[in-house]
């Protein structure tokens, strides 16, 4: 709930009879002056010095009550001063404020249920909704002009009490507790249904087409429904383009900067040339082994042969000359046909430079947007220190996504990426047709 400013006035002693003292003088004012606006500009004068602080505005609501609950035709000056405050509140901005004040106080005074009910054909309702909605029917009974500013009074009510909610649920998401009871009826909706049944007439069928005496209460009931209708959706409007903002700057805020996308290039240039050569590792790798593990089947079978041929004696051969070559053979090619005899045939592993290169540019590319990204692809594409693997930009981005470790962080979804990396095989397809 908005937070209102209020007159700072010295601390003073309230006499306990206070409520009834301002309404008094308030009738006073009105009695003494002909001219109505007069009247309404002295009386929210008034008003606003001697209760308006949250502490002493509850005085005037009693003091409303106390109109009317007295007798006939007293009622009117709490539909007076209310009109009067609307009324002045247009050029001052201090009678805004107490009508602020006067809603919150009424409000905490609903949801903490400090006046009794009041039981009205058959039904219940608060003691505040039985002030407010008598005060407007009041004001519509003394001139239907009045519809209006019954409205104003109205919409300020739906607004503070549905900021009143939001706050609360907030609360209520965060602690597990919130501070106005969720099973209670908005006052906002009670009000309605109050001079619903307020404005109800069931004509007499034996008297034929008798005229509703009512009819201005449910004029009054259906302006404010109208009024209601219009407050909600244009605080849930005002709520979503709020949402919206927070979003975008929270977007705004995450998105990879200009800096960080310029200064990350040269890890992607150099983490796809780390891939383009761990990929043929393997190939290479194998090629090697293979031509190692065959130099020792070789000697091995060479080693073989000799002590077989020493076993038959041919050739002059003594067994004893054949197994010591045997034996000679084997030890060598297990030393010579070693991986550390060949390591320098091996392809060297850079797959802790593939890691740290790809970790950097996926630190940026996580909070990149599909329209970022898609601008750094083309440029990759088209920097002359890239075009050496150019084949490899699609194989690398798959590659980069493969192993992201937490996908749901990007800015991204997993349909963009794709349909990026299928727009950056054409962009490679035509500058490939270029060279």
């Amino acid at each position: 709930m908005a937070e209102v400013e209020t007159q700072e006035i010295e601390a003073v002693d309230v006499p306990e009879n206070f409520a009834e003292q301002i309404s008094r003088d308030v009738m006073v004012i009105f009695q003494k002056q002909m001219d109505p606006e007069i009247a309404a500009a002295e009386s929210s004068a008034y008003i606003w010095k001697n209760t308006g602080t949250p502490e002493k505005v509850s005085y005037f609501v009693d003091a409303t009550e106390l109109w009317q609950g007295s007798r006939s035709n007293v009622d009117k000056f709490a539909a007076l001063s209310w009109n009067g405050l609307v009324t002045q509140s247009v050029n001052n901005q201090d009678y805004d404020t107490f009508l602020r004040i006067m809603i919150s106080t009424i409000l905490k005074g609903f949801y903490g249920l400090e006046k009794p009910d009041v039981d009205y054909k058959d039904k219940r309702f608060s003691g505040y909704t039985v002030i407010i909605g008598n005060t407007f029917i009041r004001m519509v009974e003394l001139n239907p002009a009045n519809d209006a500013n019954a409205s104003d009074l109205y919409s300020l009510l739906v607004h503070i009490e549905m900021d009143l909610e939001a706050e609360s649920q907030a609360e209520e998401e965060e602690t597990g507790t919130s501070t106005i009871p969720t099973d209670m009826q908005e006052l906002y909706d009670e009000v309605i249904e109050y001079l619903a049944e307020r404005g109800m007439f069931k004509p007499d069928p034996m008297s034929g087409g008798e005229e509703n005496p009512n009819a201005h209460i449910e004029a009054l009931c259906e302006r404010l429904r109208s009024t209601r209708r219009f407050v909600i959706q244009e605080v849930i409007n005002e709520r979503a383009i709020e949402k919206r903002k927070k979003l975008e700057m929270e977007l705004e805020n995450q998105l990879a900067s200009a800096e960080e996308i310029v200064l990350v290039a040269p890890q992607f240039t150099e983490g796809m040339a780390f891939f383009v050569q761990e990929k043929r590792y393997n190939f290479k790798y194998f090629s090697v082994e293979k031509i190692r593990l065959t130099l020792q089947l070789l000697g091995s079978i060479t080693g073989a042969v000799y002590f077989l041929l020493g076993f038959m004696g041919v050739w002059g051969i003594h067994w004893i000359d054949g197994l010591v070559v045997c034996l000679v053979m084997l030890v060598f090619v297990r030393f010579a046909a070693s991986r550390k005899q060949l390591q320098f045939f091996y392809p060297t592993d850079i797959s802790k430079e593939l890691e740290e290169c790809s970790t950097a540019f996926l630190n940026v590319m996580r909070n990149m947007s599909q329209e970022q990204l898609e601008q750094f692809l083309v440029r990759q594409i088209k920097l002359e220190r890239n075009q050496k693997y150019l084949s490899m930009v699609p194989e690398f981005m798959k590659y980069l996504y493969a192993i992201m470790p937490d996908r749901k962080s990007m800015m991204i979804s997993v349909d963009e990426l794709s349909e990026l990396v299928e727009n950056s095989e054409i962009e490679v397809a035509k500058q490939l047709r270029g060279q």
